[in-house]
């Protein structure tokens, strides 16, 4: 016996999955609107599960589905996101048996890989019974007190993205950034976003507190980084203590010439075929903090 029992998610076990997340994460879980707006209004679509222990929702687990372009074709691929499980049920198994739940319908309906951003708890549960292979490390950069800049060039706020195809088309693997997608992700969005034009490119900069800190980040951003760089900078409110972001390799000098440097900080990519082949070459991979699920 098991000790617990497992079930798609269901419209009236949303308080049980907000509370568990806000006994996991406190003041870092979603709000019931982000909930809503994450899983709901996903226009790709969720797979959301429960495991009940004795009638108590006791563990909760969601996978996140985007178009993907993997290997210049388009996919679907699914993020393992928003899992957590009640300490009294830890020690069951309850976040393996979720997680292969997902990954067979994920499989089922065509999905080529799963993906996710580990924590130190859950690494060893993936890249262990679950037969996840790591990906790498994203290492995020940080430029301190930012301030308004003395250059900027022209720019404007973006109040709904219109542009034709997927803007990010030259990168590597990548979340295909079309307008319905913009629109939803960072326009829709009830966290706080601020979408940025400049010479036919755009950014996307966030605000958020981090552990008590006000800090912002570059959730997005397509084109030139320098003027869009300063047009975020010319952005973030007063009082935020840091700039974050994770450049793409060939734009790390133009971040380093406007003050940003390499933290400590890393994010933990992993991965499984599913559907499809899983590429484990992290250079073949292209995210920014607005492609995962806490930012």
């Amino acid at each position: 016996m098991s000790g617990y029992e497992l079930a798609s998610y269901e419209p009236e076990q949303r308080a049980d999955y907000l509370r568990l997340l806000d006994d996991a994460w406190g003041d870092l879980a979603l709000s019931g609107e982000e909930f809503d707006w994450w899983f709901r209004e996903n226009r790709t679509g969720s797979l959301m599960s429960v495991a009940r222990v004795g009638g108590r929702v006791a563990g909760v687990a969601s996978h996140s589905l985007f178009r993907m372009m993997l290997g210049g074709t388009e996919r679907e691929a699914s993020f393992s996101v928003h899992a957590t499980t009640e300490t009294s049920a830890r020690g069951l198994g309850i976040f393996p048996a979720l997680e292969r739940k997902h990954e067979q319908e994920a499989e089922d309906r065509g999905v080529a890989v799963v993906l996710g951003f580990a924590s130190k708890p859950t690494a060893p549960i993936f890249l262990g019974p679950l037969g996840w292979t790591e990906i790498g490390r994203i290492r995020v950069w940080a430029r301190p007190f930012p301030r308004r800049p003395r250059r900027l060039e022209p720019y404007a706020r973006i109040q709904r993205f219109r542009h034709a195809g997927d803007a990010a088309q030259s990168w590597p693997n990548h979340v295909i950034r079309d307008a319905e997608y913009m629109n939803w992700r960072y326009i829709e969005s009830p966290r706080d976003y601020v979408a940025l034009a400049s010479g036919g490119s755009y950014a996307v900069l966030g605000h958020k507190e981090h552990r008590g800190t006000a800090v912002a980040y570059v959730a997005d951003l397509v084109g030139p980084p320098k003027p869009l760089l300063r047009a975020c900078l010319a952005e973030v409110r007063r009082g935020s203590r840091a700039l974050v972001a994770i450049p793409a390799p060939e734009h790390r000098a133009a971040y380093a010439s406007l003050g940003f440097f390499p933290t400590r900080t890393t994010l933990h990519l992993m991965g499984k075929a599913l559907a499809g082949e899983l590429e484990t070459d992290r250079r073949a991979w292209r995210f920014t903090l607005g492609d995962t699920d806490f930012f």
